[in-house]
């Protein structure tokens, strides 16, 4: 059998290339298996490298290495690779032109995402190939599509839940539409889509209630959107009577993301992996947990532990690994209140920004929160410890404000609006370090499930 090679080189850089995803490709529903998000990000790698190749051979190879974006994979991580292309293979996914409507012309059909792949090491140069195929009956439509959308592989990236993808994919198709509207269609028909998981495995709340749809899904794949991508979504919501019955997207551009983009992202977050081994889960657990897990889930979780095992005021944890699984499992992040008022914030030394500034409003929001946690961990602590904390401020944080602070300080101490404010600020740095973008999304996403 032939193989495709890529143009002019063997290195592919999927992460900065643009895919032409085919309409048909992007609203797939699931009907045996489910399609996580590693799974949509790996099968558009592999779309975009198939793209790039020549024109002879019915086979597609490229090094593991650029296929996981240079990310420092080592031997154990390739299981994980592994058992994505397996899902590939076995997951079966109705094909159609995104939408329900059964209109004159329109085709369907229903196949794997992939035909089949292997992984094979080359004995003389001792690199990792991937080679892989697709089923012929919707090759040429992936290969070459007549309508297609385009989509940043960099945008892809940064995005870490499967609904979020799946949402920026169908989104993108209707961003140069006259009307800005997506397809219109029954949130029923919207849920295996973002979800990934086929209506004969949801749970009967998810099927029977849009409530926990819209908490579940919606809102954190419209936060993450929004967050990090150059477009900005918004829910329309039609309904008969008090129900919702149908909903569609508004899709507008964003002339720059709302958060930071990562100059060197990864399709696998393989930092996730080391930290969950870090707090005591063995590293084939953690790699399971990883494939099967939403990204987003696992960083609040993550997030919620290691606050949780940094405090000094409260009993020590028993079992990080099972709080984490617990965390996981129940799908809560540490609870976001609504967020105080005040001026833009940045991180310190860092400039500051307009508090028009979608950034400036979410470091707002994301410090108020902030400032609440590090307060409750103020009051939990004994008076010792809260004087040691007030003398650190007043050596470490205090000379470096301005004289009226100061002097309201040394007035007033917290009991002051101000100068409260400052010493939580302060004292939040101090336990938790500066904030990231993988700690605003984090947030961002919290935020819109407890909404």
């Amino acid at each position: 059998m032939a193989t495709k090679r890529v143009k002019k080189t063997d290195v592919v850089s999927p992460s900065s290339a643009e895919l032409r995803k085919a309409v048909e490709a992007i609203a797939i529903q699931p009907k045996s298996g489910k399609i996580t998000l590693l799974t949509r990000k790996l099968f558009n790698v592999l779309l975009a490298v198939a793209q790039q190749a020549d024109e002879s051979g019915d086979t597609y190879r490229a090094l593991l290495s650029d296929i996981v974006a240079n990310s420092a994979f080592d031997s154990n991580d390739t299981a994980l690779v592994k058992e994505h292309l397996r899902r590939m293979v076995s997951v079966q996914v109705e094909w159609s032109q995104g939408t329900s409507s059964q209109k004159p012309g329109r085709k369907w059909g229903i196949s794997t995402l992939i035909a089949d792949a292997e992984i094979l090491e080359d004995p003389a140069t001792r690199r990792v190939w991937v080679e892989f195929s697709f089923a012929p009956k919707i090759k040429k439509k992936l290969l070459d599509p007549v309508q297609y959308a385009r989509l940043s592989l960099q945008f892809q990236s940064q995005l870490r839940s499967s609904a979020g993808l799946a949402l920026y994919e169908i989104c993108v198709r209707y961003l140069t539409n006259p009307s800005h509207l997506t397809m219109r269609e029954t949130w029923e028909w919207w849920r295996p889509i973002l979800s990934g998981t086929p209506d004969t495995e949801a749970g009967d709340e998810a099927k029977r209630e849009y409530k926990y749809f819209k908490r579940d899904y919606l809102r954190p794949a419209i936060a993450e959107v929004n967050a990090v991508t150059n477009i900005f979504v918004e829910l329309i919501e039609h309904r008969e009577g008090r129900r919702v019955a149908e909903i569609q997207f508004r899709v507008t551009e964003r002339k720059q993301p709302m958060l930071a983009l990562d100059e060197h992202p990864n399709v696998f977050d393989s930092t996730l992996v080391d930290r969950m081994v870090k707090i005591g889960i063995p590293l084939k657990e953690a790699q399971s947990l990883y494939a099967d897990s939403e990204e987003n889930r696992i960083r609040a979780a993550l997030q919620l532990t290691e606050q949780r095992m940094r405090s000094t005021s409260l009993p020590p944890v028993r079992s990080a690994a099972a709080l984490f699984k617990d965390a996981l499992k129940k799908g809560y992040a540490p609870p976001v209140e609504a967020a105080e008022s005040g001026g833009a914030v940045s991180g310190k030394g860092g400039p500051a920004l307009s508090a028009n500034d979608p950034k400036a409003r979410l470091l707002d929001e994301y410090a108020a929160w902030r400032r609440k946690e590090a307060r409750a961990l103020y009051d939990e602590q004994g008076e010792l410890e809260r004087e040691v904390a007030r003398q650190s401020f007043e050596s470490d944080e205090l000379p470096g404000m301005g004289a009226h602070l100061r002097d309201d300080w040394r007035r007033r101490g917290l009991e002051s609006k101000l100068t409260e404010t400052a010493f939580f600020d302060w004292l939040a740095r101090k336990t938790w370090g500066e904030p990231t973008d993988g700690d605003l999304l984090a947030f961002t996403l919290s935020q819109s499930r407890a909404a």
